[in-house]
């Protein structure tokens, strides 16, 4: 716990996962979660040949992953895709969105994201195994 008014941090204790390395690099998250589209075709095809290649110009990016979803129960979920852009800070991802590379793939979502997207920003507080 912390003192004062600093908040509980919320890293493991390492001593619960004795798999997981001595020293934790935490980062920076910049989660996409794009709704669904109206051609799920349209979207794959404009998010695969168009998109990606220009969000892989973003400079200082760590690790990129993305997804569709899906549900348990067979329903259809409010997300089409999730994508998650890791950087090493804060201050490394906002100075990557305001690089023109940045800008330019967040200019380039309403070319595909026609279901809309809600993005959001994280630190990774907590990294278990």
């Amino acid at each position: 716990m912390g003192s004062g008014s600093e908040p509980a941090s919320l890293r493991p204790d390492i001593a619960h996962y004795p798999d997981l390395e001595k020293e934790i690099t935490m980062a920076y998250r910049i989660s996409i979660g794009y709704k669904q589209p109206a051609d799920p075709e349209a979207f794959d095809t404009y998010y695969n040949e168009k998109h990606l290649p220009l969000a892989s110009q973003i400079p200082g990016v760590t690790r990129f992953a993305a997804g569709k979803t899906e549900t348990f129960d067979g329903t259809t979920p409010d997300n089409y895709l999730i994508a998650e852009i890791s950087f090493e800070s804060k201050e490394k991802a906002l100075a990557a969105l305001a690089s023109p590379e940045g800008q330019a793939a967040t200019a380039d979502l309403g070319n595909f994201a026609t279901g809309g997207a809600a993005i959001h920003f994280s630190n990774e507080d907590i990294i278990a195994p």
